[in-house]
């Protein structure tokens, strides 16, 4: 029986639902609550009608949903979720928010371990996300591993900001042929990030990225928009992002090694375009987790950090209105990043009277630059 009154257990009921496969439907609104991860089965569609909520019970400390093959062995095929509010409730885990931060690296990654990643598949050929709100994780909102052909679109994130780390969309390789689009929302760290090999407490899988279009992301005061890690010889290949608005306190995009991993980055056939944001000037409250922002407002828009090595890189139709001044840089090129090659096209950087921003900031190695309908840089 399903009870939808936000007090009763509903997991049992959801999960007899979720063991016949096929379409699952649950459309009676209410809040759902859930003591234990649900698990979904291949060649599964869940929808969730409009008003339907899961929301996480307090001290579960579970993720809501993860795929029956997640800890591995085997793959899964062919699950969708669509619709419905996850809430993962996360000021009712018990969990200190600065400690988390300053301990997450204390115990690595395990399947049956909680580290606050509150939906995440792994070992997936063709996986589809949509028309999802996705509400106050510990951690990352959605993380997706080893996946093969992958849909994630009309994600809507509503964080209150109490726990950092908190990614709306974090891939770990391999990953190939995938679409992240129509992100919404402000989360306290990165809306979308792609990373080849992880900090210890996430990375469920390590693996090369390739074919991945990222599109239409929106935040107000959010973190970062996108962010591009590569280390331990895996490579970020053929990359589109498109479309960025809004603004951000940290980055439009980043591109890095991140915490100096070993082995070979590789970063090739980037594309970024269509960026109309702004560095943010709102600090966030006293209540949010801030440990994360020290030192941010100085931080690049556009960020090549430590070990960024890449080939082929574009960027074009970028508009960044500073109506204060900043000491952020559009364009940020750490000492030890190095370019092979990068086209600048219809990049344009605007100030309110009296506002300055600066420009570019090189400490790297560029090979070969090319400028187009630009501003005058070095």
């Amino acid at each position: 029986m399903l009870y939808a009154d936000g007090i009763h257990d509903d997991t049992r009921a959801l999960q007899q639902a979720l063991d016949k496969g096929g379409i699952v439907t649950i459309d009676r609104p209410g809040t759902y609550r859930i003591t234990k991860t649900l698990i979904i089965h291949s060649n599964t569609r869940l929808t969730l009608s409009p008003g339907v909520r899961l929301l996480a019970a307090p001290l579960s400390c579970c993720a809501l949903i993860e795929n029956e093959h997640f800890a591995g062995g085997e793959r899964d095929e062919n699950i969708a979720i669509v619709g419905g509010i996850w809430d993962g409730n996360c000021d009712e885990m018990g969990l200190d928010a600065d400690y988390e931060s300053d301990h997450r690296e204390d115990t690595p990654y395990s399947p049956s371990l909680f580290k606050g990643k509150l939906i995440r598949f792994a070992h997936v050929d063709r996986l589809h996300l949509s028309r999802m709100t996705v509400r106050n994780p510990v951690s990352y909102g959605v993380q997706i591993a080893d996946v093969y052909g992958f849909v994630v679109r009309d994600l809507f994130f509503d964080y209150n900001w109490h726990f950092g780390t908190t990614d709306g969309v974090h891939i770990n390789g391999p990953a190939y042929d995938g679409v992240i689009e129509n992100l919404a929302g402000t989360t306290n760290d990165d809306l979308a990030s792609l990373t080849t090999c992880d900090e210890s407490h996430a990375e469920i899988t390590r693996g090369p990225i390739e074919n991945i279009l990222i599109r239409n992301l929106s935040a107000r005061n959010g973190y970062s928009a996108v962010r591009l890690l590569s280390a331990c010889d895996d490579a970020i290949r053929n990359v589109r992002i498109d479309g960025i608005y809004g603004d951000y306190r940290h980055h439009a995009v980043v591109i890095s090694n991140h915490n100096d991993y070993p082995g070979k980055t590789w970063f090739d056939n980037i594309l970024i375009e269509n960026v109309y944001a702004r560095k943010s000037n709102t600090p966030l409250g006293p209540e949010c987790h801030i440990k994360w922002d020290v030192g941010a407002d100085n931080e690049g828009f556009f960020y090549f950090g430590r070990k960024a090595i890449c080939g082929n890189v574009t960027v074009r139709n970028v508009c960044r209105h500073q109506p204060v001044s900043t000491g952020s840089p559009l364009f940020y090129f750490c000492d030890t990043c190095r370019i092979d090659r990068l086209l600048l096209d219809n990049v344009i950087q605007t100030t309110a009277q009296g506002a300055t921003a600066p420009l570019w900031d090189d400490r790297g190695e560029i090979r070969c630059l090319i400028k187009r309908d630009t501003f005058d840089i070095p």
